[in-house]
């Protein structure tokens, strides 16, 4: 306590902001890594086409990201997914490979390099 009471009002203010990112870091890790156990632990593997391809849509302000939409039906529910397609040659109507999480539907990862027949 000594050590803190000694810090200027900004070394605090400092200090408390990084203690507040090394939260926030260590949250959004512990989330992502538990949505990825999740995926890998009980998984079914199905085909997805893609119903819609953008160029150049707006991510955020001054940004753009190339993304492919597309939506598949578990039990009745459907999911609407968006992918960042990057440099890949996506394109309308092609199918490509899809793992769902068996215990949540919503957790899915769709692999742009495996095409396969629709």
């Amino acid at each position: 306590m000594k050590f803190y009471n000694k810090l200027s009002d900004g070394k605090k203010s400092a200090l408390i902001g990084g203690i507040l990112i090394v939260i926030l870091f260590s949250f959004l890790f512990y989330y992502a890594d538990k949505r990825k156990n999740e995926l890998y632990s009980d998984y079914s593997i199905t085909s997805v086409k893609i119903t819609e391809v953008e160029l150049n849509a707006s991510k955020g302000t001054f940004t753009t990201r190339n993304i492919a939409k597309y939506n598949y039906i578990i039990k009745g529910e459907k999911y609407n997914k968006i992918v960042e397609i990057y440099q890949r040659d996506v394109k309308v109507g092609e199918c490509y490979e899809i793992k769902i999480s068996n215990k949540n539907p919503n957790i899915c990862e769709i692999d742009l390099n495996k095409k396969i027949k629709c």
